[in-house]
């Protein structure tokens, strides 16, 4: 069979094109080499700009069906404030992986026009001249390779994506990476009053040799919170050698945190990675597409990754679908979907890269955040933009800074 789309990668951007397209009518090859339900290493907080996609595939009633509180709150070392109100809806949900990616997995299976292949890994594309036509797939624990033909290829496979290598995307705006990140679950773990997402920020952590470290608390669902610690990359190594250890020292270093875990026991492993680079991809060319973590990483103190793997699936499949329907020609669309992409995703990329930052003066970054704490509508307006309520380039953009140095405050419709 030869697929209108072959998606490399199940999980949240690759699992909400698959179905995006399967709406409209076209056939889709969905291929993961993972078996489902199974966990990622993610910070999995979302916003309400996440829940309107999920309405939009129709699996929003079962994830709010998951025990997983509603937090209403973002308490960040930068901005406090609550969550705006988008479509009747004003908090984030943190919900593990093994339970959301399942719910998007199963709703994919249950599409007639997704074909879903587990437990399948990509080991190379196939080409028609200069145009990705298909891909080259093996079971796991098999040696047998057989090759897939497909209209069309999509890359939803992580930041380490083998379609963006086999393509040669290139890679720009790039900064090195700036923490390494462990994560725990704690179990029994009370919530905050109003329940919220919160973090905050350490000076220094001399264990390590760190200038600085950050951690966040986020309830999850089944009872658990889900807690993180990072460290400055540079000390990444230091770390790691003994990261339970330098894990939970890190913690007690942040009182009300510690006396909010108090005897919490641990639930599982303490998992982390330094591998966590700060890119954007050049997203599509000739027969080929990626979205998600593929396209665009950043580090996830200011966690965007899964609105942006499910923003960047919408943007894409309305590009295929004017595509499809003989509106605009394959090369305009996707270069289309190239600029809307990195307008959708460039202010918080610049923001959580400190790219914003460096065009200010030390002073006038210190007065932006001074002013933050002093105004409630810019803590309110800085929250909204981070969760995509409204968009960010209204808030974190060198002219949106500059207008509040200026004194024109920002307000929320």
């Amino acid at each position: 069979m030869n697929y209108d789309a072959i998606v490399v990668g199940a999980r949240i951007g690759g699992a909400t094109t698959a179905l995006l397209l399967a709406q409209r009518g076209y056939s889709v090859l969905l291929l993961d080499q993972s078996h489902f339900p199974s966990s990622t290493l993610s910070t999995h907080l979302f916003f309400t700009d996440t829940m309107d996609v999920f309405e939009r595939i129709g699996v929003l009633d079962r994830v709010l069906a998951v025990d997983a509180p509603r937090l209403k709150r973002l308490r960040f070392p930068y901005v406090d404030a609550p969550f705006a109100e988008r479509n009747g809806r004003d908090f984030a949900l943190c919900i593990r992986r093994e339970t959301l990616d399942a719910i998007l997995v199963e709703a994919a299976a249950a599409e007639p026009r997704i074909d879903l292949r587990t437990g399948v890994r990509v080991t190379g594309l196939i080409w028609d001249g200069e145009r990705a036509s298909g891909v080259r797939v093996r079971a796991i624990g098999s040696q047998d390779e057989s090759e897939i033909a497909g209209r069309f290829l999509i890359g939803a496979d992580g930041r380490n994506s083998l379609v963006a290598r086999e393509v040669g995307a290139s890679a720009y705006f790039e900064v090195p990476a700036l923490f390494a990140w462990y994560y725990g679950y704690y179990a029994g773990v009370p919530l905050d009053v109003p329940p919220s997402a919160m973090a905050a920020r350490l000076a220094g952590y001399p264990a390590v040799g760190a200038d600085y470290a950050a951690l966040f608390v986020f309830p999850t669902d089944a009872g658990l919170t889900l807690v993180g610690f990072g460290v400055q990359h540079d000390a990444f190594h230091r770390f790691r050698d003994g990261y339970r250890e330098h894990f939970r020292e890190g913690i007690s270093l942040v009182e009300p945190v510690a006396a909010r875990l108090g005897d919490a026991p641990l639930d599982g492993p303490i998992v982390g990675t330094g591998d966590l680079p700060n890119f954007l991809r050049t997203p599509a060319g000739p027969g080929w597409a990626l979205v998600g973590d593929a396209g665009s990483h950043k580090d996830p103190h200011t966690v965007q990754g899964m609105g942006d793997a499910a923003r960047s699936a919408v943007l894409l499949v309305d590009a295929l679908d004017a595509c499809w329907r003989g509106e605009s020609d394959e090369a305009t669309v996707l270069e289309r979907y190239h600029v809307a992409r990195d307008s959708d995703i460039l202010p918080l990329y610049d923001f959580t890269t400190s790219r914003l930052e460096a065009a200010f003066d030390p002073e006038e970054w210190k007065e932006y955040g001074r002013l933050t704490w002093e105004h409630d509508e810019l803590a309110r307006a800085r929250v909204a933009a981070m969760a995509h309520a409204i968009p960010p380039g209204t808030v974190y953009s060198v002219e949106s800074v500059r207008a509040v140095l200026d004194g024109r405050i920002p307000e929320i419709d």
